[in-house]
């Protein structure tokens, strides 16, 4: 343990804190601002669009980042990768990657990404990931998603051998603080909500581990026959800013999930 005064702590630590490039303006607008030192939750049902909202983040942003794909394997994430940067549909972009086309030119845009597909990894994994990419680059990536916090291997159990999710976001956090990083980590919602169709209040989230993270956001599809479907992106938990806990404050963003798009409503 080190001790110090506050204001020293801060100078010691000038990155935390510090806001990534904005992505979504409405997000940011309603005070949901994805910061350097903190843990995010972003949880959904099956299908609702969380991988698509993480990977959004990651290749819009342009900032550094270590994406953890338990929960889905290199193909897919290609695939989606690729219909994001280029607006090709995504089924095109699966057809091609099977005929041995691998878009290297098309993603030269995303070499700041680094990607783990192990399906469980452990804390340990994530730990030395991100002092592997320190020693590499000089530097801990700006972001890191988890991909998702069921597929974490923890270190430790809580009763009954049951898995506790509280003490792996709270070693997540740690790593947060520590090295600098926003990680961002996906999670379930409970079966209730899984319907994807919902606006889901915090207590919806799956084990319900809500204490340790800076922010919680979930998310449901809003289905518009006028004007496209759209992402509902509910505020539940946000130190902050404002938040609602039951699920009453809601950013819609217009989404195309054939194309892997996700932005901000068109006025």
């Amino acid at each position: 343990m080190s001790l110090a005064h506050l204001s020293q702590a801060i100078r010691n630590d000038r990155s935390s804190g510090q806001p990534l490039p904005t992505v979504w303006k409405s997000l940011e607008d309603a005070t949901a601002v994805f910061r350097r030192g903190a843990t995010v939750i972003v949880a959904g049902g099956s299908g609702a669009g969380k991988s698509v909202f993480a990977l959004t983040l990651a290749v819009r942003s342009g900032v550094s980042c270590i994406y953890f794909s338990a929960d889905s394997g290199p193909g897919t994430q290609l695939a989606r990768a690729v219909s994001m940067v280029t607006g090709t549909p995504e089924r095109e972009c699966r057809d091609q990657i099977q005929r041995g086309y691998y878009f290297d030119n098309e993603l030269a845009i995303l070499k700041q990404t680094r990607w783990d597909f192990d399906a469980g990894p452990t804390l340990d994994d994530i730990e030395d990931s991100l002092d592997a990419y320190g020693y590499l680059h000089g530097e801990y990536p700006e972001l890191v998603i988890v991909d998702n916090l069921m597929n974490v291997v923890p270190d430790e159990s809580g009763e009954g051998g049951r898995v506790n999710k509280e003490n792996i976001l709270l070693l997540l956090a740690e790593l947060a603080r520590d090295k600098g990083c926003c990680i961002l980590i996906l999670h379930h919602v409970v079966g209730q909500y899984d319907d994807g169709l919902t606006p889901i209040p915090m207590s919806g989230l799956m084990e319900k581990p809500s204490k340790t993270p800076e922010m919680i956001l979930t998310l449901h599809r809003v289905e518009d026959s006028v004007y496209g479907d759209k992402l509902g992106v509910c505020i539940v938990k946000n130190r902050a800013g404002l938040a609602n806990a039951g699920g009453g404050l809601v950013v819609e963003l217009d989404m195309d999930l054939s194309k892997m798009e996700l932005k901000d409503q068109e006025m």
